[in-house]
């Protein structure tokens, strides 16, 4: 009877313990379900960008997703979200830092009147005129960084691709194109000619380097500008920053992600960026074709 009673009660201790395991297995099982067709989603999202600077599968999902505890999510933010004030952050993108090197033809017309909601509250620089909106959808990774709405027409890609080669070749002493850096073979972009400076790339450019801008497929791209074209870029709508722009200076601040042009006009503006852009990242130089008519 002793042996019986002992048997019984391992039998129940046993089923309590299977009934609890089975219980919390029960309850805790659907908590990653839940987040797996979520988890479809947003790589679905990703693949559909297309390659650029991550491995364009689920371990450059992985690499992307293992950024964002540092990454930025403060991309439009006005005025910039230095970490520290202006003048601080300016010494490190010294001299230029504060310059603006966007062409008259783009400052708001009223700004030239002085009127407050067209100046800087930070520094205090003409803002550049407004883009109609409203802003491209672009979904958020911390690469790729692309816009899936608004993208510009094939034939105005093209045209971007041409102007950034032809500025390149107008500039030769200071400018060259070679493939981009930061998005992969595939992408041309334009780089500071190593000859143009007198030991490396300015060191604000962290993984940049020496790389100023690039085009992506659908029309949008990026382009390192001064802090002060940056800020007016990002506030009068025509950009956003890009998630490690100014983190752990991987990213200069000047860093932004330019949306594409839906017309002649915002080509236009885009140039103009463009050109300020290099001129930035070439110590102030001057750059010849902003005038080109492509």
């Amino acid at each position: 009877m002793a042996i019986a009673h002992g048997f019984a009660d391992i039998w129940r201790r046993s089923t309590s313990l299977t009934s609890r395991t089975l219980t919390i297995l029960a309850l805790t099982i659907p908590i990653p379900l839940i987040f797996v067709p979520r988890l479809l989603a947003s790589y679905r999202t990703y693949l559909s960008l297309g390659k650029g600077g991550v491995p364009h599968n689920f371990l450059g999902y992985l690499v992307q997703a293992a950024l964002r505890p540092i990454a930025r999510t403060d991309l439009r933010a006005d005025p910039p979200p230095y970490h520290s004030s202006i003048a601080t952050v300016a010494e490190r993108y010294a001299p230029h830092g504060l310059t603006s090197f966007l062409p008259p033809s783009l400052l708001s017309s009223s700004s030239e009147a002085g009127k407050e909601e067209d100046i800087s509250p930070s520094t205090g620089v003409a803002m550049l005129s407004i883009r109609r909106p409203p802003r491209p959808e672009v979904p958020y990774f911390v690469a790729p960084q692309r816009q899936t709405s608004q993208a510009a027409a094939g034939d105005v890609v093209s045209r971007m691709i041409w102007f950034l080669r032809a500025l390149a070749e107008q500039n030769a002493e200071l400018l060259e194109i070679r493939p981009s850096g930061l998005e992969g073979v595939g992408t041309d972009a334009i780089f500071l000619k190593a000859t143009a400076t007198a030991t490396a790339p300015p060191r604000y450019m962290g993984m940049a380097k020496a790389e100023i801008v690039h085009v992506h497929p659908e029309g949008s791209s990026h382009v390192t500008l001064s802090l002060v074209d940056a800020e007016a870029a990002v506030r009068a709508g025509w950009a956003e920053r890009h998630p490690l722009t100014g983190v752990r200076e991987l990213l200069p601040w000047g860093y932004v992600f330019l949306y594409a042009p839906r017309d002649d006009a915002e080509y236009e503006v885009w140039k103009g960026l463009v050109v300020a852009g290099c001129s930035f990242v070439s110590g102030g130089k001057e750059i010849k074709g902003s005038d080109s008519s492509a």
